[in-house]
């Protein structure tokens, strides 16, 4: 789980660095064109080995259209951090789950009573970290904020789905983790063909440093991240590994300032700390 969250944690310094060279259009293209094809090999080299079902052999529907909405989310993710500082980005998407938390409650999940603690940290944290956005002559920011509580709703939506999609299988089987990632990237690369059609055509990185960001984005911030993610949950647990996963945020800032060249003034780094707090609070589990 340290290995997702980790590989995770560098999506925002990778998209951010190709967003300088490639419209989101073009990024979220070869994201999945790219991780796609890797994701296939993956589950045919564990079949090769007798280990993980056939694709054939799970309900491919389902996990293909998360999978499309999954690219309309990932839309949604690189067009708001095209507008607006990584850091700030990395707060507002990791609001996602004090959504998944108040998703699960509305469709009758047993939740945490820790949930509306989180919920607020959350509300708080969101109003330290954002006071640009009330600036009315920063319409970039503010288009770039409603973007991203969009893609950070989509985003719980879909683990919310994702969950019972994973619970069991057509045949009473547990989900393949892998196998329904392959789907669902496949699902991914579909969507972001359309939007290239329609938008008239696609741009390719050029420059070698735009090109090591895209594969790192491709293999290290979606392949091994989804992977590692699926084989810590297999050994972890959901719970226990909602809680490793939580260090995301934490690494994606220290990425930024560290990598990314990024500052935080003293009203973000307070907001930021309150978001993962109520983070790690929206998932802590219910009393039994």
């Amino acid at each position: 789980m340290l290995t997702s969250a980790t590989a995770y944690s560098l999506f925002t310094v990778f998209g951010k660095h190709v967003l300088n060279q490639l419209e989101p259009i073009d990024v979220i293209f070869w994201r999945f064109l790219i991780a796609a094809p890797v994701s296939w090999v993956i589950v045919f080299t564990r079949r090769a080995r007798g280990i993980g079902a056939s694709p054939r052999d799970v309900a491919w529907k389902p996990r293909f259209l998360m999978g499309v909405l999954f690219g309309l989310l990932a839309y949604f993710a690189f067009a708001g951090l095209n507008l607006m500082s990584g850091a700030l980005y990395v707060v507002i998407i990791y609001t996602y789950p004090a959504m998944v938390a108040i998703g699960a409650k509305l469709v009758g999940s047993r939740t945490s009573k820790h949930i509306w603690v989180g919920v607020g940290l959350t509300v708080v944290g969101i109003a330290f970290t954002v006071p640009e956005v009330l600036d009315p002559s920063n319409d970039s920011s503010m288009l770039g904020v409603v973007l991203t509580v969009v893609n950070a709703a989509l985003y719980a939506g879909y683990i919310l789905y994702s969950e019972r999609i994973m619970a069991v299988d057509s045949g009473g089987r547990a989900g393949d983790g892998f196998v329904a990632a392959a789907w669902g990237m496949l699902g991914s690369l579909v969507f972001a063909t359309v939007l290239v059609v329609i938008s008239g055509g696609v741009t390719a990185p050029s420059g070698a440093s735009y090109v090591l960001a895209m594969m790192s984005l491709a293999l290290v911030s979606t392949v091994v991240s989804i992977t590692a993610f699926f084989m810590g949950v297999k050994h972890l647990g959901p719970a226990h590994a909602a809680v490793v996963a939580s260090t995301e945020p934490i690494l994606a800032l220290a990425w930024l300032v560290l990598i990314g060249g990024e500052t935080l003034v003293f009203a973000q780094v307070v907001g930021a700390a309150l978001v993962i707090s109520g983070v790690f609070a929206a998932q802590r589990t219910p009393s039994t």
